[in-house]
């Protein structure tokens, strides 16, 4: 924003240079550098306009850092001077918004002799980018650039005037209308009617909605309603924009000065929504105070009697009460807490009084009205370290305990499985969190544990994932027929709730899709997953049938086939299933797990016990059976261990073989329900080499307790 350097010395004498100005404007107060000839510029903040847009405000600043005298005071202006006071006739203003507009103050000028402004008042605005008019409109802008406040002056006598309300078509009209209906002259505050137009100094003429607030000519009822649809009674858009028809000219004699306060997020908009941007509306669009008001309208009526030679008339204010005194507390002891200084209280109070802010009693503070940035204590702390100076302050390390943070060992954690996971030969993949209830698939509905979207952008994103699956499986249908194997993981958050409450937790899915003969997606899976295990450090875990009651009350096994359905367990605790997908669509097997990756974090040790690698040889035997077809296979490998804990290192379930008849290509129904299921049983002592004879023998304990518990039938 530009500013003059002759009118802030003129409020501040002692200021020995530009160049001092602006470097304690800079260092102090705002980013300012010099500008050509008598000008310079100032970054104003956004929450500073309220009392920094103005050559006051910056005099102001500048004589509180400099410690100089400030000789240019506003509250000469602050009450109400209507010397010569002339109140018209059927002179009224009606504040029908106020929520947008909470203050409207005008006053009535007569006896005005329109001529070119005074030299040094046209010097000041060509400075600062204005263009002088003549004395009452440049008075106008002049007085914004000076406090802030923006004006507008009317012309009094083409108020309420028909002639220049309405178009020549409806000229004859008037003949209707008596004389005396017009003389009620009314200014009214409002919003636009849709369709209104208006025609502003400029010549452009610009459509209104119900969203612009707007200066109306009051003219009688029946007229103004009669003529509404020509909208020449807009004077002005309000905080924007006044309109060619009152404009002031030579043979302007009488005026009405409106100086007003308007709600920022209404004037805002309206510049927005015209594209017009003026000096007034950046003003009102970052809030004024509404005590300007009143003293801009005053310092206009002291400048029109000095340069214009006006007679003042009586004023109207739609502020029924007092504007309430903002107080703040100030304690010392605080601010040297809060800042890390040991500044004394005198030498802090100082700093205060020298920016406007005045003690009452204790540690009780009036802020200026205009000062609508300073809302708490810390807001008074930083004008007193402004003006202190930010360069005093001397660097000290806190003095706090740092302690890294769980979220720290989450990334840790994520980092490890997705290098494990990518030296395993698998692809990360990202999907949205939002799923259709197509992609929910899960057999069986789910109520209201999925959390459902009020205002969904379209159906394909009207849930919140429960889970990973959903994504990963719609990637590989997307993809299969591109490749002969798939293998993708994804570590993101589900959604559901419990007990009305809304949940989420962060999840690893992985899926494994094969084409390829001989391929089993299923028991490959398994094997990435105990070596994920073992990567990252989780000993204590046991993969093992899942129940039924289990795996319905989880959203990731509804994808999953019965029984195939594996539960991982970890210290008691379900962290996840593993199974063969469920879905038509996939030419070829497929199998899913997702794992809750917090638990995982819960679970995992950072340090591992060390075992010392065996003395002696292993023995391995495979053995392949028939079952009953629902036959659990977390019993069966328990039931093998029991039979010889002590020889017999592990069990695992490596194969499954559909032995029922394909006819046609099609798998027949097996009466008979079986399967064939393959076991690797691990014989091993740390003591000795077990003999052939000794583990032959445990076999044939091992077949006798399956033939006789499960009806088993040996291969």
């Amino acid at each position: 924003m530009k500013f003059s350097y002759s009118l802030i010395k003129k409020f501040v004498p002692e200021i020995k240079s530009k160049q001092q100005l602006v470097e304690a404007l800079t260092l102090h107060s705002f980013e300012a550098e010099e500008g050509p000839a008598d000008t310079f510029e100032v970054n104003i903040p956004p929450n500073r306009f309220s009392d920094a847009a103005s050559h006051w405000g910056i005099a102001k600043e500048a004589a509180a850092v400099l410690s100089l005298s400030l000789k240019f005071s506003i509250s000469d202006f602050q009450s109400s001077r209507a010397r010569n006071s002339k109140r018209p006739k059927n002179f009224k203003v009606s504040v029908e918004d106020k929520n947008s507009c909470p203050r409207y103050t005008a006053q009535y000028f007569e006896n005005i002799k329109v001529k070119p402004s005074p030299s040094w008042m046209q010097k000041i605005l060509k400075d600062c980018g204005l263009r002088p008019i003549n004395n009452v409109v440049d008075i106008m802008n002049y007085v914004m650039l000076e406090i802030g406040q923006p004006l507008h002056a009317f012309d009094y006598d083409r108020l309420s005037n028909p002639s220049r309300m309405i178009s020549n078509e409806s000229q004859i009209h008037l003949n209707n209308i008596q004389d005396n209906s017009i003389k009620i002259k009314k200014i009214i505050v409002r919003r636009a009617k849709k369709g209104e137009k208006i025609t502003t100094l400029e010549d452009k003429t610009y459509e209104l909605n119900e969203d612009v607030l707007v200066i109306v000519d009051g003219f009688e009822k029946n007229l103004r309603e009669k003529f509404a649809k020509d909208s020449r009674n807009v004077l002005a858009i309000a905080g924007l924009k006044g309109g060619k028809g009152p404009e002031v000219s030579n043979k302007t004699s009488r005026i009405i000065v409106e100086s007003a306060n308007f709600e920022p997020a209404s004037i805002y908009k309206t510049s927005k929504a015209l594209n017009l941007i003026t000096d007034a509306s950046l003003r009102f669009s970052h809030g004024l105070s509404p005590a300007l008001a009143i003293i801009g309208l005053n310092r206009a009526a002291a400048l029109l009697e000095e340069i214009a030679g006006v007679k003042r008339g009586e004023q109207f204010d739609s502020l029924i009460k007092p504007l309430p005194a903002k107080i703040l507390k100030f304690n010392i002891f605080e601010f040297n807490r809060f800042i890390g200084l040991d500044l004394n209280e005198r030498k802090a109070e100082k700093f205060l009084h020298r920016l406007g802010f005045k003690r009452l009693k204790g540690s009780e503070w009036q802020i200026p009205a205009w000062r609508l940035d300073i809302e708490n204590h810390q807001d008074l702390a930083e004008e007193v370290i402004r003006l202190f100076g930010y360069n005093q302050l001397k660097s000290t390390p806190p003095l706090i305990y740092l302690s890294p943070s769980g979220f720290e060992d989450l990334i840790v954690l994520r980092d490890k499985i997705k290098k494990t996971l990518v030296g395993l030969g698998l692809d990360e993949i990202y999907n949205y969190s939002f799923i259709s209830e197509k992609d929910l698939n899960l057999g069986h509905s789910w109520g209201k544990e999925v959390l459902e979207l009020e205002n969904p952008l379209s159906s394909q994103f009207k849930y919140l994932r429960p889970s990973l699956a959903a994504g990963l499986l719609k990637n590989i249908e997307e993809n299969f027929r591109f490749f002969e194997e798939i293998k993708i993981f994804e570590i993101g958050k589900i959604f559901f709730k419990i007990d009305k409450n809304i949940n989420e937790k962060n999840a690893l899915g992985i899926v494994l899709f094969s084409k390829i003969k001989n391929k089993e997606p299923f028991f490959e899976l398994k094997g990435v997953i105990k070596e994920l295990f073992r990567q990252i450090g989780l000993a204590d875990y046991i993969i093992t049938e899942a129940d039924k009651s289990d795996w319905l009350r989880d959203f990731t096994s509804g994808y999953l086939i019965p029984p195939t359905v594996l539960k991982i367990e970890s210290n008691g605790k379900i962290i996840g299933y593993l199974g063969k997908v469920k879905n038509k669509n996939l030419k070829a097997e497929t199998a899913l797990a997702e794992l809750i990756f917090d638990d995982l974090l819960r679970f995992v040790e950072e340090e591992y016990g060390y075992e010392p690698l065996p003395k002696y040889p292993a023995v391995i035997r495979d053995i392949s059976f028939l079952v009953d077809y629902f036959q659990k296979i977390g019993e069966i490998m328990q039931s093998i261990k029991n039979v010889s804990s002590r020889l017999i290192d592990n069990v695992d379930f490596v194969d499954e073989f559909d032995v029922r008849e394909k006819v046609g290509g099609k798998i027949k129904e097996d009466k008979t329900k079986t399967r064939s299921l393959t076991f690797r049983i691990v014989f091993q002592t740390p003591s000795r080499t077990l003999t052939k004879e000794e583990v032959d023998k445990e076999m044939k304990k091992i077949i006798l307790m399956l033939r006789q518990k499960f009806k088993a039938e040996i291969r």
